[in-house]
């Protein structure tokens, strides 16, 4: 009978023989499928990164992204048994597989576990001869030496620990075989998750650039130089919101704060605006004028072939945020 430790302590040895199994797997359309082995569960888990379980979950193969088709085409079942699974796995699904949900909370709580499991199972596929047509590396991990979850800063803060909260307790109401602090664990590991996709859109979408100055050290991704955040805090936003990169904008972390708090702000056409409060330091404060007088761009800084932060964000921040009248 597996164990958790079968996908915790998954080895070379051991995941080439499940990859062996799964290339002799039979298509039986009608029939119930094989339970997931934990190759197949860490490459799951690794797809919340770049999938929203909960936009696709329903939707046919035409419709699925390209990576779950890929992956399903591999494993030899239907695409949405993929999200299916994910969704057991993050606790959406009620009566999932026994080690789904502790396996998805352990893996949040170590993601340098979950690097080691990726690298596990793509090197034993590449050993099997799977080739990076058949199993991509979709995360880009395979020769990485860390792995950690991009935007995580605006969760640390107390008012999103209440939502959290709040939102485990509707949890128990929907799955009654939550239970304990299994749901405010699930729901964190859910925000997490969610977080660093959003992240990592808005990074992309920005060319890692901060929208407001153009400092861009792209050789320096992982040391956080460049951030992403809200425009509409995670904390009033609907769950689609929290993960639109509509919603958010990269900033290094000195104009990424003074948006945060209404020190500048960004009208429908990208028009830069600084508060008055900010313009009064300008005059007297040492050194604020350097950051927030010509290094200000006078228009938000978007690549000419992506998209810009929804109006609707952006009139939400003059509304809420900033403190003056958008002249």
């Amino acid at each position: 009978m597996a164990s958790l430790s079968d996908y915790l302590d998954l080895t070379d040895s051991g995941a080439q023989a499940q990859w062996q199994r799964i290339s002799a797997r039979q298509r039986r359309p009608g029939k119930r499928q094989e339970a997931f082995t934990p190759v197949e569960t860490v490459l799951c888990y690794g797809l919340f990164f770049v999938v929203n379980p909960h936009q696709h979950g329903g939707f046919s193969r035409d419709r699925m992204p390209e990576v779950v088709n890929d992956l399903a085409e591999l494993f030899k079942r239907p695409p949405n048994s993929l999200t299916n699974k994910m969704l057991n796995l993050d606790g959406t699904h009620a009566h999932a597989a026994k080690f789904d949900r502790p396996f998805f909370i352990e893996m949040d709580a170590d993601s340098m576990k979950f690097l080691h499991l990726y690298q596990v199972t793509l090197r034993a596929a590449r050993e099997f001869g799977l080739g990076p047509s058949q199993l991509p590396d979709f995360l880009n991990l395979l020769s990485e030496q860390e792995f950690y979850l991009l935007g995580q800063e605006e969760l640390r803060e107390a008012r999103y620990e209440d939502v959290l909260d709040a939102e485990a307790e509707r949890s128990v109401d929907v799955d009654q075989t939550l239970v304990g602090q299994e749901t405010t664990r699930l729901a964190k590991c859910r925000a997490r998750i969610g977080q660093h996709k959003f992240a990592a859109d808005v990074l992309s979408r920005f060319d890692y650039t901060c929208g407001f100055c153009g400092f861009a050290p792209r050789r320096l991704r992982g040391e956080r130089l460049v951030i992403a955040s809200h425009i509409k805090p995670w904390s009033v936003s609907s769950n689609f919101e929290r993960l639109d990169p509509s919603n958010g904008i990269a900033a290094c972390p000195t104009h990424d704060a003074a948006f945060d708090r209404g020190l500048i702000t960004v009208n429908g056409e990208l028009h830069v605006h600084r508060s008055n409060r900010l313009l009064q330091s300008s005059r007297t404060d040492p050194g604020v004028d350097r950051y927030f007088g010509e290094a200000l761009a006078d228009s938000l800084l978007v690549p000419r072939a992506a998209q810009s932060p929804g109006e609707e964000y952006l009139q939400w921040h003059q509304e809420h945020v900033y403190r003056d009248p958008v002249r």
